[in-house]
């Protein structure tokens, strides 16, 4: 008994190798190759990847993405990912008319005022008053009144202002400061210290006058010590503003709605009215946008994603987006900001409002796709291979191609990506591996039926009774 246990062990042992030999996979093989055009020679040569790069490849994270050359040597490259926006101070500077104050009140005095407001509608106009000139009113007077002029409701408000002078070489001079509207009602604005200092590196100065928060039209600066004030010959007003500046421009792709795609996943009720979109690979999205039909339309919708047609869709964002028609203009909605890494989006309208029409209807996506960097060397022509599911990776690190990368960016070279062509021999090969993976199931159940019946048979032949000896 126990021989013959042995003996069927060995032999399903056997007939599992054969199985598992016979159904193995090939080695990694590239299945798709694209030519690259240097527009632009250098030492480093970027390649923007289009979104069909990202397609072909089969690797987590373009993985199995490799730069060849003309004799198929490999060619060291990196991967560069796109830039994150960089916040960007921006300074606008624009003249303030300055008057000099009257002579200082006595104690708890009004400081009289050297213009005249006249309001004109929604327009203040300002006029001087007197007909002294400005030095001789410079002189006497105990400070200065700036008109900061009228501010759009698109402009910044103002931070400071920066006042020029003339002479003396070196002075501390301490002030405070009031802000008004109308140059009735003034609110306390704080005060601060005009300072000149000569030095052998030259004059030291620290010329601004800071505004508080919400500061009116006019700000009145009063001296602590007129005599020791410099004669103000200018005032500049200074606003700040805050952008983003955009380093790498995204990727701008325009769809038709596809064919939902088949899956394992039942569809559900909601894909009979939904628009479905392939992006042709996994792409890193920033934001996306409808372009409707003419007319006017209004179309509040949800967007929805996945990776692969056999997963459940997931939730990405919603908005409403609208073409509107007022005769010969026609205004459109804000896209829809959307930060994910997704192949195929579906737009579902809501049950409330009017289908969308699937010929009519484009999606508009902005994707943020990475390049390569590539050395030049060996020789061209150069060409990317791709489409290999278990390569391993041939990107090396950013930093051991090119260490100093912010020197180096500025020269980077150019190059584009061709058409892809498919290699006939290894899509037979991915065919038949496709086949052998469908069959590796029923193949391993013929194993096991195969073991079950000879387990059987041995049983049969124990349990039979013997033949009487001759």
């Amino acid at each position: 008994m126990s021989r013959l246990e042995r003996g069927a062990a060995v032999g399903l042992l056997c007939i599992a190798l054969g199985v598992a030999a016979a159904v193995s996979d090939e080695e990694p093989a590239y299945r798709y190759q694209a030519p690259i055009s240097v527009e632009k020679t250098a030492a480093f040569v970027q390649l923007p990847l289009p979104a069909s790069a990202y397609g072909r490849s089969l690797g987590a994270n373009l993985a199995d993405l490799r730069i060849v050359d003309g004799r198929g040597e490999r060619v060291p490259f990196a991967v560069l990912a796109p830039r994150a926006a960089e916040a960007q101070s921006v300074e606008q500077q624009r003249d303030a008319a300055l008057y000099p104050l009257p002579a200082k009140p006595a104690a708890n005095g009004v400081w009289g005022s050297p213009v005249e407001v006249t309001l004109q509608g929604e327009r203040i106009s300002v006029k001087r008053l007197g007909s002294a000139t400005l030095a001789n009113a410079t002189a006497a007077s105990g400070g200065w009144l700036f008109d900061l002029g009228e501010r759009k409701k698109e402009d910044p408000p103002p931070q400071s202002l920066r006042l020029q002078w003339s002479g003396p070489a070196e002075f501390s001079a301490a002030f405070r400061i009031e802000t008004s509207d109308e140059l009735r009602n003034w609110r306390a604005g704080g005060g601060g210290q005009l300072l000149a200092l000569a030095s052998a590196a030259g004059p030291l100065t620290q010329p601004s006058v800071m505004l508080p928060a919400h500061a009116g039209r006019f700000v009145r600066l009063v001296w602590a010590d007129a005599a020791a004030a410099p004669v103000v010959t200018g005032a500049k007003v200074i606003a700040s503003t805050q952008n983003s500046i955009t380093l790498d421009k995204p990727t701008e792709l325009v769809l038709g709605s596809s064919p939902a795609p088949t899956g394992k996943t039942a569809p559900d009720e909601a894909a009979q009215r939904a628009l479905h979109y392939d992006l042709g690979g996994v792409l890193p999205l920033v934001q996306v946008d409808l372009q409707l039909a003419p007319g006017t339309r209004v179309a509040p919708v949800r967007v929805q994603g996945r990776n692969h047609s056999d997963e459940a869709w997931r939730e990405l964002g919603a908005s409403v987006f609208y073409r509107l028609e007022r005769g010969t203009e026609v205004s459109t909605s804000p896209p829809l900001a959307l930060r994910a890494n997704v192949r195929y989006l579906r737009v579902l309208p809501d049950a409330r409002a009017a289908a969308l029409d699937a010929g009519l209807t484009r999606l508009v996506v902005q994707a943020q796709l990475a390049s390569l960097v590539f050395a030049s060397q060996g020789a061209a022509p150069y060409a990317l291979w791709a489409g290999a599911d278990k390569a391993a990776p041939s990107a090396l690190p950013l930093a051991t191609l090119v260490p100093a990368l912010d020197d180096e960016r500025p020269r980077f070279g150019r190059a584009t990506l061709g058409e892809w062509q498919e290699v006939t021999a290894v899509a037979r090969a991915a065919e038949r591996q496709q086949q052998r993976a469908a069959l590796r199931p029923w193949l391993l159940w013929a194993v096991l039926l195969a073991g079950v019946a000879g387990l059987g048979f041995m049983v049969w032949r124990l349990t039979r009774p013997s033949a009487p000896p001759a």
